[in-house]
């Protein structure tokens, strides 16, 4: 509790009142925080307009004892990407980034890996927006994976018998893998451990699987 600084990415905002916002950001130093940008609505304020989506800032922010929303004092911008918010692609994919973090990662939870990858997805659209696709499904896979969802890529998910290098496991339409003997052979049918095989459709089970990596990005996140 008390003041905070730390390094932050604005994920969404909503208006409060005639003048006042909420911004929820992902921040380095404690994970997702929601917090009140008092005035900054108005024509003149202090926070200009550091507060775009998908801005990088550098935040101070004030947290009361039992409050879920803090208080933000003082902003620094560092980066904006706010050029990319004029291609409806690319908004509604950094869009659908947004609601991935908020909805997979837990308020005041800090995850350094979650907030430099997010911010290495960031560069990667800026620099190469014809990836953008490719760098969402390597986005969902490492969030997935960072918050614990991610299933073992080599393991049956109901006898946990471990693959080895070149059984096939089988994919089924809960997106969850079985090895033959539990799935019956039914599923896309691929061997986890060969390089390029993909279980049929990429977009359902993404790069872990497939050995694409987006330009920008690192096999694991930084």
């Amino acid at each position: 509790m008390g003041l905070s600084e730390t390094e932050a990415l604005v994920l969404r905002t909503y208006n409060l009142a005639e003048a006042d916002k909420i911004v929820v950001c992902l921040t380095h130093g404690n994970g997702l925080v929601r917090g009140v940008a008092r005035g900054s609505r108005r024509l003149r304020n202090r926070f200009g307009a550091a507060l775009e989506p998908f801005t990088q800032l550098y935040i101070t922010y004030y947290q009361k004892e039992n409050h879920d929303l803090v208080s933000f004092r003082q902003v620094e911008l560092i980066r904006s990407h706010f050029h990319l918010l004029s291609d409806a692609e690319t908004l509604t994919g950094l869009s659908y980034m947004a609601d991935l973090v908020i909805e997979f990662s837990p308020p005041y939870h800090p995850n350094a890996r979650l907030f430099r990858m997010m911010k290495a997805c960031l560069e990667a659209i800026a620099t190469s927006p014809p990836d953008l696709q490719t760098i969402l499904r390597y986005f969902e896979v490492w969030l997935l994976k960072l918050e614990g969802f991610l299933p073992d890529t080599k393991r049956c998910c109901e006898c946990q018998a471990r693959a080895s290098e070149n059984d096939t496991a089988f994919l089924g339409s809960d997106l969850l893998l079985r090895c033959r003997s539990c799935s019956g052979g039914e599923g896309n049918g691929f061997i986890p451990g060969a390089s390029g095989e993909t279980p049929g459709n990429t977009e359902v089970w993404p790069l872990c699987l497939c050995g694409r990596i987006p330009t920008g990005c690192e096999q694991d996140p930084p």
